[in-house]
């Protein structure tokens, strides 16, 4: 499937699209100031949000944006991410995950390119977006006959229209990675968080002292360690409670806990619910495709 965009100045660029999108959810976030979902990354899909009304924080592959009315982000497949609303301007969105996509000159799953700023701002294709979004939204919660094929259409021209933006406004790439010492601990513990991970293991994996890296971690993160290692558990855990069947003991033990009611009290005192009352919340507005 190929798509010819706009000329530009720097001449016409074709987009291919060699799978076409298939739509694996469609939801949205209204009506919860304190709305907060912890880092995490999806390995079999991308993302993309578009930004109704409100304003929010997002962290996405270790860069902090401020996203508001308007503004779309995309989540490539694998890219880590963390997202939470502004409780005095609280975030409504529309939001969908995305399979089955490759297009020429990308890594299968990826909607943008890796170097593309993840977050493009309000411009005049912004109702455009919110248009295709909110359609696919409601065709994913009517799940009528023939909503397969309008939702692949609607996705398409949706990553087409994205693409367009990105080349008629020329993305700035993403900030260059941070090689400090507390990133490179952070990247550690992302990669192994299921891990039985202690203040002296990370330590030892560094050859420093607990203490110090302690210190470093939390100057530069505003939280220590092993608080950013259960928050990373935590992010994952929702991901696998909203996005599969697992039963709670299975989801405690996929992100590292063997005792499921440690598990449990530990979700209940970082998100304020149970497994069991976030996975219900989350579920009323999100529908997935059949």
């Amino acid at each position: 499937m190929k798509f010819s965009m706009n000329q530009s100045a720097d001449g016409p660029e074709t987009l291919n699209i060699q799978k076409a999108p298939h739509l694996l959810y469609a939801g949205q976030i209204s009506n919860n100031p304190h709305w907060k979902f912890s880092s995490h990354k999806h390995d079999n899909l991308s993302e993309i949000v578009y930004i109704c009304d409100g304003k929010g924080t997002f962290i996405i592959d270790g860069v902090t944006y401020e996203a508001s009315k308007g503004d779309i982000l995309v989540y490539n497949k694998d890219v880590l991410h963390e997202e939470w609303s502004n409780p005095d301007h609280p975030l409504k969105t529309y939001f969908c995950g995305i399979t089955n996509l490759s297009i020429e000159g990308l890594k299968d799953l990826h909607v943008i390119p890796s170097g593309i700023n993840p977050v493009i701002r309000r411009n005049k294709y912004s109702s455009k977006i919110e248009t295709y979004l909110s359609e696919i939204f409601d065709e994913a919660a009517l799940q009528a006959e023939g909503d397969e094929m309008i939702c692949q259409h609607l996705l398409t021209s949706l990553i087409t229209v994205i693409h367009r933006i990105i080349h008629l406004h020329h993305q700035d790439t993403s900030t260059e990675k941070n090689d400090s010492l507390s990133h490179r601990i952070k990247e550690y513990i992302d990669k192994h968080y299921t891990r039985s991970l202690s203040l002296e293991d990370l330590a030892e994996a560094f050859f420093i002292s607990p203490y110090y890296l302690s210190h470093v971690f939390k100057e530069e993160k505003n939280l220590s360690p092993i608080h950013y290692l259960i928050t990373r558990r935590m992010g994952e855990a929702k991901r696998l409670l909203v996005s599969t069947n697992l039963k709670i003991r299975e989801v405690a033990q996929l992100v590292g806990y063997d005792n499921p009611n440690y598990f449990t009290m530990l979700f209940k005192k970082f998100t304020g619910q149970s497994p069991k009352r976030f996975k219900q919340k989350h579920m009323e507005k999100l529908f997935y495709h059949k």
